[in-house]
């Protein structure tokens, strides 16, 4: 009745789950109360945009060393409510240096096109939706389970992207996958899929066995 629920972003900054929030970050708090404290929490080791499987990030414990300053009077200077009370703003970002770093990646479009083939108006989250599902499809291919990318997407520095809203009625995402976390080349090509890794149950449970020849993709970010 009397305090907000930290599990959502919102207006004081909340659960944002942002990826490239890492060290070095800088972040723009409002401040709607006099007396106000801060609290930090739910780190993250690796995580995708959007953190698609709810908790799909790899978490981690750790401690933040934070420096705190106060520009009096800032919400007035720089935020502008949008909405009908000066609850409605929000914090800004700077992002980081350190954030992982990959130059080539295989992207997957979505549009706002539901699995029944209904659309919705320019709905962003059904585009990204689709695009994670054609991701998941596509990557099931090469030998993995539709369950195990799923968990991927969401633990992988994977990045989401509104890439159109305004072209009606179909809004546009994309999802890009950096392609050097693999062990096999997952680009389409003229011949067929090559065998890569298979699943292997033992009795029950999903065990990734890779005994192929194929060239393997290195991670530059390993030789650190």
């Amino acid at each position: 009745m009397e305090a907000a629920r930290t599990i959502p972003g919102r207006e004081n900054g909340g659960n944002c789950d942002i990826k490239n929030l890492s060290r070095g970050s800088k972040i723009y708090l409002p401040v709607f109360v006099d007396g106000a404290n801060l609290s930090t929490g739910d780190m993250h080791f690796s995580q995708g945009d959007g953190e698609v499987t709810f908790c799909g990030a790899i978490e981690m414990s750790g401690f933040l060393d934070l420096k705190c300053e106060i520009i009096r009077g800032g919400m007035k200077e720089y935020l502008t409510p949008m909405g009908p009370t000066p609850l409605h703003v929000n914090p800004i970002f700077e992002i980081g240096p350190v954030e992982p770093r990959f130059s080539e990646w295989l992207v997957f479009e979505g549009i706002s096109v539901d699995e029944s083939g209904g659309q919705h108006y320019l709905d962003a989250t059904v585009a990204y939706k689709r695009a994670v599902l054609n991701a998941i499809d596509y990557l099931s291919k090469f030998g993995y389970s539709k369950e195990q990318v799923y968990l991927l997407l969401s633990c992988c520095p994977c990045e989401g992207r509104i890439s159109g809203i305004v072209d009606s009625p179909n809004a546009v995402a994309t999802l890009a996958v950096p392609t050097a976390i693999f062990d096999q080349d997952i680009r389409p090509k003229s011949s067929k899929v090559p065998v890569g890794p298979r699943l292997v149950r033992k009795p029950d449970v999903l065990k990734c066995s890779y005994e192929g020849n194929l060239p393997t993709t290195e991670n530059p970010g390993a030789r650190i």
